[in-house]
């Protein structure tokens, strides 16, 4: 064979190996648009850890948007619970004041309650919830000028 045959069969080699299909990678499917979980097996997850891993992802202002939560937020979230015959999650925080002092204001407060109640509210199940700061509600709700504590319903996700 002469070297120009040899070098055309290793031409042909290398167009042969630089056009064939890769091995398709295996992708888990995504987890369905009403779904609060980032993973497939989602199926697996209690509604109280679907609701941690949304306000997880809030508290550390993950989801790049204008936002009260930021790195300085993201060890806030103390407690998450749900309530499956009531449908009731609960929501506690450690102590934000220092960290979020202009939500305090009528429009920051506003604010805050509008950010955590569509994290709360994306997970499906979830009727209502009541937050506390440092395993109190009326903490919570004297901070952001309510003077009580307060639980938001999904419906308008107002005060009860």
């Amino acid at each position: 064979m002469s070297g120009r045959a040899a070098s055309a069969i290793v031409l042909v080699a290398l167009l042969a190996c630089e056009r064939a299909e890769p091995e398709p990678a295996h992708v888990d499917p995504a987890p369905s648009p009403d779904s609060a979980a980032p993973f497939a097996h989602a199926a697996a997850m209690t509604t109280a850890d679907s609701l941690r891993l949304a306000l997880e992802r809030l508290v550390r202002g993950a989801d790049g948007t204008s936002t009260w939560f930021s790195q300085q937020t993201a060890g806030a979230l103390r407690e998450v619970g749900f309530d499956s015959t009531t449908r009731a999650a609960t929501v506690d925080f450690n102590d934000l004041r220092a960290l979020i002092p202009n939500a305090s204001s009528s429009a920051g407060s506003e604010a805050l309650l509008r950010e955590l109640n569509a994290a709360v509210f994306s997970v499906g199940g979830v009727e209502s919830v009541l937050y506390g700061m440092e395993g109190d509600c009326e903490l919570f709700g004297e901070w952001l000028q309510y003077g009580e504590c307060l639980v938001f319903t999904r419906e308008g996700a107002a005060p009860r």
